[in-house]
């Protein structure tokens, strides 16, 4: 892969800019916390729509804005940073989110104690969320994996509801543990490309180089996809998601949803595929029938709740399972699906859970029956409410319309059982979505509980915009999304087309 220097450090200073929001948020007093935590994140949000003036899009493949570091000679270990086109759509989505929590969370009735620590943890979560998509060393992206789960353990432990110790502890539990196998697994990569080249390496574009046994490549790769498919989550790693989205407040699950989620699949892109080819392909079967089975699972799951924020939580689950059996459907169209649907459900998962928080704060209650008809005298909430129900269930013109459209493209150059498979699998998604449409909009309650609530505004307001906008964006225009990752997926099928043979679906 080719490197291109960095003509400016966007990615450093998005890096550190949030940890000196911190320093001044500790040296303060604080009741200027939260105002220092949505300059110091806009700035960064500001600093990342700056850089798209300086990525070639033509050119998307390549590492650009790269700066590197060394750590650890003998071990060619270096903090090094950079972004080809499928980072730097990430990159984008952590700092958008990132803003948009905190912007939330200024008028967020429940966050109205230890200011301090609360927004500390935010501006680390960034950080550490950009060091983790934009990495290029695989123990310095480790280390950012690991930080990014002390900030939403807090988070969660301290400003949640009800069972918020249980659910960060069982948070942090079952991501410490599964990220054990990655660290196995880093070693173990590292120990091999010493005994074929001898000298230890842990950068990305050595680690390429490798060549493996089909039984020792085998054993690395599912050492990788444990940890990143408990992060994901898929069925059957996906218990903790629906706890701690339930137990979180509104702007933990916001980050939690549209970003934390999708370190695994990015993972899974960048590391199960690129670094192991010819494993994905022979696993490519299973994986994909995998991916179908949990969004079908994840989708009787999530019609099932009481609760609209575990209804959420496990609508994720779902909606990953696109993003899992698109990746490994190994072709052009299902890629694309993949990644669109990373970048479309971190969108709308942000916009579900912000609509959660929002009715909350007026009915104290989750519960679906609770919900009934509370949309009716909020115009622009309902209005913002419906823009992303309709793009969550993937009708036309919404942004994960492609992600489906594409994900059954690419099944059908298969077979066309399976794409009816996943046909089938997008029909059980559009149910629980119209099912929670239904609730908020066509069910009748006594009107006197809420004729007086005030229709969504200020800092809320621009929260919603702000994920509602590109989410039109991403529907209507998503030709503006494939130039980002167009070029890396070339990169991808190239590294896998020799391993497809006469293809493995005949």
């Amino acid at each position: 892969m080719e490197l291109v220097p960095a003509v400016f450090p966007f990615i450093p200073l998005s890096i550190v800019l949030p940890l000196l929001g911190i320093v001044l948020i500790v040296l303060l007093e604080e009741k200027f916390a939260k105002w220092i935590a949505l300059v110091f994140s806009g700035a960064v949000f500001v600093l990342s729509l700056v850089s798209l003036l300086y990525f070639d899009f033509s050119q998307a493949q390549k590492v650009q804005f790269y700066q590197s570091i060394t750590l650890i000679e003998e071990l060619k270990l270096s903090l090094s940073f950079g972004a080809d086109g499928l980072s730097y759509l990430m990159y984008i989505l952590t700092t958008l989110v990132s803003f948009v929590a905190i912007c939330w969370s200024i008028r967020d009735h429940q966050i109205n104690h230890r200011l301090k620590e609360y927004y500390t943890w935010f501006l680390l979560s960034e950080s550490s969320l950009v060091g983790v998509f934009t990495s290029w060393d695989l123990l310095v992206f480790y280390v950012f994996y690991e930080l990014t789960l002390v900030p939403m353990f807090f988070v969660i432990g301290i400003w949640g509801y009800k069972l918020r110790l249980y659910s960060a502890y069982k948070f942090f539990v079952y991501i410490f543990v599964s990220s054990l196998f990655f660290l196995l697994g880093i070693v173990s990569i590292a120990v091999e490309h010493y005994r074929q080249f001898g000298k230890f390496s842990f950068s990305y574009f050595d680690l390429l180089q490798n060549q493996y046994s089909l039984a020792f490549g085998l054993f690395l790769f599912l050492l990788f996809f444990i940890a990143f498919a408990v992060k994901t989550p898929i069925v059957p790693f996906h218990t903790w998601l629906p706890d701690a989205h339930g137990e979180a407040p509104t702007a933990g699950s916001v980050v939690l949803a549209a970003i934390l989620l999708k370190m695994g699949t990015y993972a899974l892109l960048r590391f199960n595929i690129g670094l192991f080819p010819e494993v994905a392909v022979f696993l490519m079967p299973v994986l994909v029938l995998w991916g179908i089975a949990t969004i079908i699972f994840a989708s009787w799951f999530t019609i099932s709740q009481s609760n609209v924020k575990r209804f959420v939580a496990y609508s994720s689950v779902s909606h990953m399972g696109f993003v899992v059996a698109g990746m490994f459907l190994l072709n052009k169209e299902g890629l694309r699906a993949s990644i669109m649907e990373m970048f479309a459900h971190g969108l709308t998962s942000a916009s579900l859970f912000m609509m959660a928080g929002f009715i909350y704060n007026r009915l104290h209650s989750f519960n679906m029956q609770a919900l009934r008809g509370s949309i009716r005298f909020m115009p622009v909430f309902a209005v913002l409410t419906a823009i992303t129900g309709f793009s969550s269930m993937g009708l036309p013109g919404g942004s994960s319309f492609w992600g489906k459209f594409l994900t059954i493209m690419g099944a059908r150059e298969y077979t066309l059982q399976l794409a009816l498979l996943v046909l089938a699998g997008a029909f059980f998604s559009v149910l629980y979505m119209l099912y929670l449409l239904k609730t908020l909009y066509l069910d009748v309650k006594e009107e006197g509980r809420l004729v007086h609530f005030t229709d969504v505004r200020g800092f809320k307001l621009v929260a919603f915009l702000l994920v509602v906008v590109p989410m039109l964006m991403v529907g209507l225009l998503p030709f503006l999304f494939f130039a980002f990752f167009d070029a890396h997926i070339d990169l991808l099928l190239r590294m896998v087309l020799k391993s497809l043979g006469g293809g493995l679906w005949n």
